[in-house]
């Protein structure tokens, strides 16, 4: 019965640190990668160059006029519905913005600069069908803005892609670069990213408090199962709640795979998975052995009982 008790602990160690390790942040899935090479002939002004180990799209505005660009372009409904966030990691160079200048005489002070505009622009615009039948198809957009000069830096904000106001995916979604005057960027290639959020069981925050704590319960009835069995007390006690116990493990292991085949993340499979699995095969392994301990014990004290005659 020492056996199970140390095993026992080992459980409350590993659910712990199953707990533990389903905390920290996973980085979502990459879907797909778009590189330039096959873009670049639609996309004017652009040329795909080599540079820090990447083929990296270079744009580059040569006079202050505006320039817009459209550099991808997704109808495929079945990414669509699997996309959560555009990522990339940008460099820019010497982008200059625009001043406005105020013309309305009921403005602040006619003629005076009060610019200026956001410099450069990567928008993330999104096309839905109509609401209602005869109806037309609204646009959504984000952007994040730069400007100046920058080594290379991550995309920020995220670039997100939502659904509209009754839940409804987009048809199409575009990435355009907006330059209001001179300046060159460099775009390394795209990545799509996996929905992320709003879809799972549990955080990951949650998963480490619930694991932790069931996982600190569980090792120290473990423990006191295997001191009552090893001193053959409380019979119907243990032997009731080892296979409790066992009933836990295979509905852990079940929800586990569901969780799987359902496209949940790390954080909510995993802490299902490995107590589901311990909790069954310890249990199970050790019920016939408790068993026998308890009936031995039993015999021996009806043996004792006819030896002295009571």
């Amino acid at each position: 019965m020492k056996k199970l008790f140390r095993i026992s602990l080992l459980l409350w160690f590993a659910s712990v640190a199953a707990a533990q390790e389903s905390t920290a942040p996973k980085a979502p899935k990459v879907l797909c990668v778009y590189g330039w090479t096959n873009l670049v002939a639609q996309i004017p002004d652009s040329q795909v160059i080599s540079m820090d180990g990447f083929s990296v799209l270079k744009i580059e505005n040569t006079n202050y006029s505006r320039l817009e660009l459209v550099l991808l372009t997704i109808t495929n409904s079945s990414l669509i519905k699997k996309v959560g966030a555009f990522s990339c990691e940008i460099k820019y160079e010497n982008v200059l913005g625009t001043t406005v200048v105020s013309t309305n005489s009921s403005g602040p002070v006619p003629g005076r600069i009060y610019g200026p505009w956001r410099s450069g622009e990567l928008k993330l615009a999104e096309t839905f069908p109509p609401d209602s039948v005869g109806g037309d198809e609204t646009k959504s957009q984000a952007d994040a803005s730069f400007e100046g000069k920058s080594n290379w830096i991550p995309l920020q904000p995220q670039l997100k892609v939502f659904r509209n106001a009754s839940g409804i995916l987009p048809l199409k979604i575009e990435l355009d670069l907006h330059l209001q005057s001179k300046g060159t960027v460099y775009l390394r290639p795209i990545r799509l990213l996996g929905e992320t959020g709003g879809t799972n069981w549990w955080s990951p925050e949650r998963a480490g408090m619930v694991g932790g704590i069931g996982g600190a319960i569980i090792g120290c009835l473990g423990g006191l199962i295997g001191l009552l069995a090893g001193k053959g007390k409380a019979r119907n006690f243990v032997l009731a709640a080892i296979k409790i116990f066992i009933a836990l493990g295979i509905l852990s292991l079940i929800a586990g795979v569901i969780a799987i085949v359902s496209g949940q993340p790390y954080a909510v499979w995993y802490p299902l998975l490995l107590p589901g699995f311990i909790l069954t095969l310890v249990f199970s392994l050790n019920l016939p052995s408790i068993q026998r301990r308890y009936d031995e014990l039993e015999i021996r004290r009806m043996t004792s009982m006819d030896a002295t005659g009571n």
